[in-house]
């Protein structure tokens, strides 16, 4: 197992190689750079299916890469292969779509360059899911921060890719770093060394409710959880689209991770803690939602769904956690409402990275991502309407697909928890399913229904790379909906190694069933869904449906009272769906523009500090840097006959002048954020060093 995880790491590695020493030419480089990722990425799945055996048996899979002057300890268990999965469908998804979506960038050059961030990136999220020491977790996260940074600041031309970047680099560092770097270090100090940061020495601490609390904050943030959110929705449509992808449907995953790794694995389940999340995911999934509904860019659309969907997910989470905290016959039920977090987890992380690579064909194909121009492109862009549907379907609940799967194990975790509260949060999140499809609705409609604009005639289907990596995501929204059995095993993993409870007469999953229990009620309180069956029922209505109510085409035109009105306008735009709705709840819209109003304010006053803080370091490091170049140069002036010291001195007066310069034409010519992120990993390796 080691050798096969090995060469997935290896060959990422390969990647980055290959696109250096192709970097003359553009197209080359990211072409043969993303086969070797998309090779990795299969290595990587066919790693997760082998070593899913040893999770299903309880084991983990534990190895150490000895690397001279550190050692990583790494443990891979249910939870880990998981995230794996996902890393590796998405992916092998995104790696054979980028190579054709990428030659839009190809005026701005460095196709080398952004093959070894994507690279990057993809190794960092491996490694984070499956690095068992909080020091290198800590690392590699501040590794992953960066090159998604950079990654999605590829447009820096632009002002608002700019403004987004900043927003994002200055959110992440004082919201999800720092309060990691405080636990951490507050870790550190408990145990002493670096080596005792592992996760099974941590798991024997007794800690306080304040590392909850900085965990929470931690990976809220970098979640996208309200009021945490605020950064996601720029950055996403910022990115270019195969990032956007990764961004929302893996690294965002990635801090789920991290939350239910410490707080359940290590910290230990809590009955407060967990309904925390339950009620966070709940309002996370309302106000994310409500904001997606009037949105008219598609890519800000997908990115406030994006903060709405992980509110299913921390739902699911903080139910299981909390009924796993109270033991004993809840703790089953617990397991398998964690199950149906992780479910939606994987499935989010597929639809929604097709959603976004359909964004991405729209804009490579019209360059507008505006839903009020584009229209027709069904009988353009066939296949990515097809596609495009299925994820839809998908994100909105609708059977048979994936997303119906997980949002019902969702809602009867929470309806047949016996506990009022938690009820009401299911209540609310089975509501905000019918925004989802509202929303999908207008999405859908305006940019594939109609006729062509005049924007959108000439427009043709994608090649066909980019068609097979969105086919290929489609196909796992329609087995995973269907053949839940495929993954359910492995999802309730997780939960067992929790709670060290038989699931077997809590839920079933056969290939065609699944069947849950309710906990502390009578025998055949239980709910259960049939995938296949409802397929073949709904097949055989609709067919019904459609030999009575046969389609025809409609020719005659709007009455028009004799005016010269344009037919194209007549066209339902995206900006006119839902207005009366919009004015219904214009209260929330209008506290969430104040809210976001102080909030920028607040960012802004954090932005400047944190900016003044880096120019103080700068000119700190400068004025060291001068001393020692001084005292360097009275060296060689004065006692040149001293060679042995000077095999000693000359060495770190050239590192020590190189570094000055380095920070100079940093800080002068290139973003200062740059500087000041390569100055945290340094920072933080050294102390790991320590």
């Amino acid at each position: 197992m080691k050798e096969l995880f090995t060469l997935t790491v290896i060959i990422y590695l390969a990647s980055m190689l290959a696109a250096l020493i192709f970097r003359r030419d553009y197209r080359l480089s990211i072409r043969l750079g993303h086969v070797f990722t998309a090779v990795a990425s299969l290595s990587l799945l066919v790693f997760t299916v082998y070593a899913t055996s040893y999770a299903l048996q309880g084991k983990a899979i534990e190895f150490v890469y000895n690397l001279g002057v550190a050692k990583i300890p790494f443990h891979i268990d249910g939870l880990s292969l998981i995230l794996c999965f996902v890393l590796g469908a998405l992916g092998l998804a995104t790696s054979i779509y980028s190579p054709d979506y990428m030659e839009s960038y190809e005026s701005l050059g460095r196709g080398w360059l952004y093959l070894i961030l994507y690279s990057t990136f993809m190794l960092s999220m491996i490694l984070i899911v499956t690095v068992a020491n909080l020091f290198w977790f800590l690392f590699l996260w501040e590794v992953m921060t960066f090159a998604s940074y950079v990654l999605m600041v590829w447009e820096s031309e632009e002002e608002y890719v700019r403004k987004a970047g900043w927003k994002y680099f200055v959110t992440m560092h004082i919201m999800s770093t720092l309060p990691l770097v405080i636990a951490v270090a507050l870790l550190y100090a408990k145990v002493g060394s670096v080596d005792g940061l592992t996760f099974t020495n941590l798991a024997t601490l007794k800690l306080g409710p304040v590392f909850y609390a900085l965990f929470l904050i931690g990976f809220g943030s970098k979640a996208g959880v309200v009021p945490m959110h605020f950064w996601l929705p720029d950055a996403h449509p910022a990115a270019p689209s195969n990032v956007s992808a990764l961004m929302s449907g893996v690294m965002i995953k990635v801090a789920v991770y991290g939350l239910i790794r410490i707080t359940c694995f290590i910290l230990k389940p809590n009955v407060t803690f967990g309904y925390i999340v339950a009620i966070l995911g709940t309002i996370t999934l309302t106000v994310g939602t409500l904001y997606a509904l009037k949105q008219t860019d598609a890519k800000r659309l997908l990115a406030y769904h994006s903060v709405g969907q992980m509110g299913y997910i921390w739902l699911g989470v903080g139910v299981g956690i909390l009924f796993i905290a109270k033991g004993g016959a809840n703790a089953a039920f617990g397991a398998i409402a964690l199950a149906a977090g992780l479910y939606h987890l994987v499935n989010h992380a597929i639809f929604k990275g097709l959603l976004f690579l359909s964004a991405g064909s729209i804009l490579y194909r019209t360059h507008s991502r505006d839903l009020n121009a584009l229209g027709g492109l069904a009988k353009l862009m066939p296949f990515t309407a097809i596609f495009t549907l299925i994820a839809a379907m998908s994100i909105a609940g609708a059977p048979p697909f994936n997303g119906f799967m997980s949002k019902w194990m969702i809602y009867q975790s929470t309806f047949l928890s016996n506990n009022g509260l938690i009820v009401f949060l299911g209540v609310m999140a089975l509501f905000i399913s019918a925004a989802t499809l509202a929303s999908f609705i207008k999405f859908y409609t305006t940019a594939f229904g109609g006729e062509p604009t005049e924007l959108t005639k000439d427009v043709k289907e994608v090649s066909s790379p980019m068609l097979m990596a969105k086919g290929f995501l489609a196909s796992l929204c329609l087995v995973l909906g269907l053949v839940p059995a495929l993954i359910l095993p492995l999802l309730l993993s997780p939960g067992k190694d929790l709670t060290h409870k038989d699931l077997a007469g809590w839920i079933t999953t056969k290939v065609w069933l699944v069947t849950i229990k309710a906990p502390l009620m009578p025998a055949g309180a239980e709910s259960y869904f049939k995938p296949l069956l409802f397929v073949a029922l709904f097949s055989v209505i609709l067919t019904g449906m459609y030999l009575l109510f046969p389609v025809s085409k409609r020719t005659d035109e709007p009455w028009t009272l004799g005016e010269p009105v344009a037919m194209n306008q007549y066209k339902y735009k995206a900006v006119n769906y839902y207005e009366p709705f919009e004015e219904y709840i214009h209260c929330l819209y209008h506290a969430g523009h104040v809210l976001s109003e102080f909030g920028g304010k607040v960012s802004e006053a954090l932005g400047r500090a944190y900016l003044s803080f880096a120019m103080t370091l700068h000119k700190c490091a400068g004025q060291i840097m001068k001393a020692m170049v001084s005292l360097g140069k009275l060296y060689v002036d004065k006692a040149p006959e001293i060679y042995f010291d000077e095999y000693f001195v000359a060495p770190l007066v050239k590192i020590s002048r190189a570094s000055g310069i380095l920070l100079d034409e940093s800080f002068a010519k290139v973003n200062a954020t740059l500087t000041l992120a390569l100055i945290s990993l340094a920072v933080i390796f050294a102390l790991m060093m320590l």
